[in-house]
């Protein structure tokens, strides 16, 4: 990793994030877990949708804020970790930036190694060099796949090693700038890498006239304009079928949530009938002894008289 890591990123990288955690959990159960590999500076347990809201959160998430990176890391070398029968899932904290929108909520094991934006004319290193560059991470990488000159795709064993390189911004090769970002979605990955090949082979220079310079100029005939109008609109359509998906496994996974309460409500519910049963059961049988007792008094006051 490089020697100029952002120190922006310093306090996230001793915060991890844990999910999948029972309805019913307490900040003493996720401690017990934790306080053994370090100290706690915070613990942020969420529970609702704000502090006074009535509504719970389907899934509730904790937030856990370290001494020190070195806990994290051994706190990620040791999953998994289980809270009775649920497998917490741990990841690092990731910021939200304008950059990265939505680095911080998605967790995926592959990423693309690309040059930046701004930096067009330049080309990436061998895959040899960013293989060895990557080494530091620790992960295993199982893939390592040229996109184009100035893209290559990463896929890792585990997706800790992927949010490692998020936190170890910026990235230099050999002094040269590298860009690391998550992949969530490959096939869109490749398709924006399509176009941008598709559009580069398309940009033509129209020849001097006179002593005028003029710029290169993007000239699309009938049918690059409706594959160009396609690529687009399939890219629209995948990112909206993937908002849908995505929409739908939050709505299932909500219902399921309520599912399980509604069930527990019935437990409960018949719980408090059969206690409530055994009670009026206990109540006449300590009324007919009362009442026997009474009788048995009255009889040996007469007895006396």
């Amino acid at each position: 990793m490089p020697a100029y890591i952002d120190q922006s990123l310093e306090p996230f990288r001793k915060q991890i994030h844990i999910g999948n955690l029972p309805n019913d959990v307490s900040s003493k159960q996720i401690t017990d877990i934790f306080d053994q590999f370090g100290i706690i500076i915070k613990l942020y347990l969420k529970h609702r949708m704000s502090k006074n809201s009535p509504i719970l959160l389907p899934s509730p998430f904790a937030i856990l804020i370290f001494e020190n990176r070195e806990i994290v890391d051994k706190i990620m070398a040791k999953r998994p970790f289980f809270i009775n029968d649920y497998q917490l899932f741990v990841r690092r904290c990731l910021p939200i930036t304008r950059r990265y929108p939505y680095e911080g909520h998605t967790t995926t094991n592959k990423m693309l190694v690309r040059i930046p934006r701004e930096n067009h004319n330049e080309i990436l290193p061998n895959n040899n060099i960013i293989t060895e560059y990557l080494k530091s991470t620790g992960g295993q990488i199982i893939r390592l796949e040229k996109l184009d000159e100035k893209a290559s795709l990463v896929e890792f064993e585990d997706y800790d090693s992927v949010d490692i390189c998020c936190l170890s911004r910026p990235h230099f090769i050999n002094n040269q700038m590298i860009e690391i970002e998550k992949c969530a979605d490959e096939q869109q990955a490749r398709r924006r890498i399509q176009y941008r090949l598709k559009s580069r082979g398309i940009f033509k220079i129209s020849p001097p006239q006179s002593t005028t310079i003029i710029s290169p100029t993007l000239t699309l005939n009938n049918n690059e304009q409706v594959a160009q109008l396609q690529l687009i609109y399939r890219d629209t359509t995948n990112r909206f079928e993937n908002e849908h998906e995505q929409l739908i496994s939050s709505l299932q996974t909500e219902w399921e949530q309520i599912a399980k309460k509604r069930i527990r409500l019935q437990r409960l519910t018949l719980d408090y009938q059969q206690k409530q049963q055994r009670l009026k059961d206990e109540n006449r049988q300590l009324k007919k002894l009362y009442n026997e007792s009474l009788q048995e008094i009255y009889r040996m006051q007469n007895q006396r008289q």
